[in-house]
């Protein structure tokens, strides 16, 4: 019961992170800060409102116990697409932390089931 209790506050506390990340690279891609970097990616402009919305929803949904599990299901989703992007681009050096991200939505979508 202690464990459960512990996961539990742990997920909170990862979901929070998560949330905060989120929802201020969500809303900085909303803002049109990226669209130089989404180019050179060779994604059109458009691509990164979509992105940043999909980023703000999943940072809000973060924060709600239910719905907690889609939302990190989304986190998931998305940084499987930073992963591929960024290695498609021989970006090799920052795709730790989108891999680090995922692994920390997959523990917290697991804990929210």
């Amino acid at each position: 019961m202690a464990d459960k209790a512990k996961t539990g506050k742990l997920t909170t506390v990862v979901s929070i992170v998560l949330a905060l990340l989120f929802l201020f690279q969500g809303v900085t891609k909303l803002a049109g800060m990226m669209v130089e970097q989404f180019g050179a990616w060779g994604y059109p402009a458009w691509f990164q409102y979509l992105i940043g919305v999909a980023e703000t929803a999943a940072g809000v949904g973060l924060l709600i116990s239910k719905t907690r599990f889609h939302a990190a299901a989304a986190v998931i989703v998305v940084m499987l697409g930073a992963i591929f992007t960024l290695l498609r681009a021989g970006q090799m050096g920052q795709v730790v932390v989108p891999v680090v991200t995922l692994l920390l939505a997959a523990f917290v979508a697991r804990s929210s089931r």
